[in-house]
This record gives structure tokens, sequence and C-alpha cells, in this order.
């Protein structure tokens, strides 16, 4: 049976729970964000700061699509992480094109010569 205490302590899982993500999300949009700019002036900052804001659950407010919601959010941090590894890994292994020739001499063979 459900006490009113288990429902504080759900809510306040879910609450630590949406701080996390919200931390996260927040610390990898620092990471790729233009240094230029302050993170907290950018739409994309102040929207999900508001997404946040209004779907927050409180003793008062549960919201119906809370889970939902985290869905969401887990979905745009993985997307961001994901993103940002893939240009590091695109920077880490970004290599010039080889002439043919380079490409022979790289495995150790040479390319034959054409006497005019």
């Amino acid at each position: 049976m459900f006490t009113p205490s288990h429902n504080k302590m759900a809510n306040q899982q879910k609450v630590n729970l949406g701080r996390l993500l919200y931390k996260r999300l927040s610390r990898e949009m620092k990471i790729t964000a233009n240094p230029k700019e302050k993170l907290y002036d950018t739409p994309v900052f102040q929207y999900i700061a508001n997404q946040f804001r209004e779907h927050q659950v409180t003793t008062q407010k549960l919201c119906k699509g809370q889970n939902e919601v985290m869905m969401v959010g887990q979905t745009y941090l993985c997307m961001l992480e994901s993103l940002r590894k893939s240009e590091e890994l695109a920077q880490m292994y970004k290599t010039t094109e080889r002439s043919i020739e380079q490409s022979a001499n790289l495995v150790g063979l040479k390319l034959p010569t054409v006497d005019h």
C-alpha cells in the first residue's frame, strides 16, 4: 500500500533525476557552445530551461508527462554527446587525400615509370 511518504520519496527521486539530467545537458551544451557566446543567452538553453521549469515535479503538481519529458531530455543528451564524440573521432582520424604514388609507397610498392 502506498503512503504519502512513499509518494514524497518517489517525487524526490524524480526531482533528483531531473536535476542530474539538467546538469548533464548544460555541461554538454557548454562543451559544444560557441566560446564567444554565453550559454545562458542561447535560444537552445533557454528552451531547455523553460521545459524543465514547466514540467518540474512538486508536491502540489505532478506533471502527467513527466516520464515522457525525461525521455525527451535523455534523448537530447544522447544526441549531443554522440555528435560531440563523432566530431572528436572525425578530427582524430582525419586524413588528407594521397596520390596513387604515395599510396603505393605506403605499402612498399613502386609504380612503373613511363619513358617517352
